[in-house]
């Protein structure tokens, strides 16, 4: 039985759409020869990002430049002839790969065939065949001018990873005033929600001329990092099965940093009190038995991964979102 794919008409598709109606309607009330081919342009030049629209109108302009005087020089010497059309393909995709533009040769062979299949090489097919290129990538130029702000999305990713980070320390916190060695914390969901967002947040930066780097993505690069000594903390907690004096502050500590994940004002604040703890640990008494000292062992690990834990959101600082930084500067 055939399934159906569900489908919503985004915005890309709504600006394909525009983009082939203006193309064609402006292309016609100018006159020119072909016109419904500016539709095709505009298909081809919508993208995703404004970066990488730019990069594909300008691919095309260069190749289909190319090929129409090529094309033109060449038809002129040897005929509009089928072979003469082969051969001009066998040298022109090459020149394409050379001067990276090939990209643009789907369009460049529409091109091709217009001074193929015209009566005359002249200046009127030349000028007709540029105003349509003009028309074309100049609309799809427009329509990708219009992208969608990915910020509420970026913010949604911000609040789920954290309150991901908030529950894993409240296991945490938890572990450590109830003793328990079995936190069962799965981390796949939380490194694949990382991984989308950073993928969202580098489509980001394309949507931008003049900026090169995002805020964002650095800030999910960062949590990404903050994961990984998660894991490791993870495993060091189940390693403990004693009942050592200095969990029961350690159990506060993880609970004070879960309850402030999105803050980085109360970092300098939670690095103190871990040296705190580190400093109490010398008033302890010493651990009398393998099992305990193993235990001590690796509550020292701990703090260590959590003070590294702490760092890192300290030297990445606050996320400054775009708006933020126009107003600003």
């Amino acid at each position: 039985m055939l399934k159906l794919n569900p489908y919503k008409i985004g915005f890309r598709t709504v600006k394909t759409a525009v983009g082939m109606t203006l193309g064609v309607i402006i292309c016609k009330l100018l006159g020119l020869d072909n016109y419904a081919s500016s539709a095709i342009l505009v298909v081809l030049c919508i993208k995703h990002t404004k970066m990488h629209s730019v990069q594909a109108i300008l691919s095309r302009l260069v190749s289909c430049l190319l090929i129409l005087f090529l094309g033109s020089a060449i038809f002129s010497l040897l005929g509009q002839h089928a072979f003469v059309l082969g051969l001009i393909v066998l040298l022109f995709i090459p020149l394409t790969v050379v001067l990276n533009v090939q990209e643009g040769v789907i369009t460049s062979c529409v091109i091709l065939l217009h001074v193929f299949n015209a009566k005359a090489i002249n200046g009127h097919l030349i000028l007709n065949e540029i105003m349509l290129l003009i028309v074309g990538l100049g609309i799809a130029f427009l329509m990708n001018l219009m992208m969608p702000s990915l910020d509420k999305k970026l913010n949604h990713f911000k609040q789920d990873i954290e309150n991901q980070i908030t529950e894993i320390f409240n296991i945490f916190s938890q572990a450590c005033s109830m003793h328990n060695d079995h936190l069962n914390i799965k981390f796949d969901s939380l490194l694949l929600n990382i991984k989308k967002a950073k993928s969202l947040a580098f489509r980001d930066v394309k949507n931008h001329f003049v900026r090169n780097e995002n805020s964002f993505y650095h800030y999910f690069d960062m949590r990404e990092e903050q994961v990984e000594l998660l894991k490791r903390m993870t495993s060091l907690l189940e390693k403990i099965n004693t009942d050592d004096p200095i969990l029961e502050k350690i159990s506060q500590l993880m609970y004070e940093i879960g309850s402030n994940v999105n803050s980085n004002d109360y970092t300098a604040l939670r690095l103190h009190s871990l040296y705190e703890i580190r400093l109490s640990l010398d008033d302890l008494p010493l651990p009398t038995t393998h099992k305990t000292l193993n235990s001590r062992a690796h509550i020292i690990q701990i703090l260590n991964e959590l003070e590294e834990y702490l760092n890192i959101k300290s030297q990445f600082g606050s996320l400054k979102l775009h708006s933020e930084i126009k107003n600003y500067a």
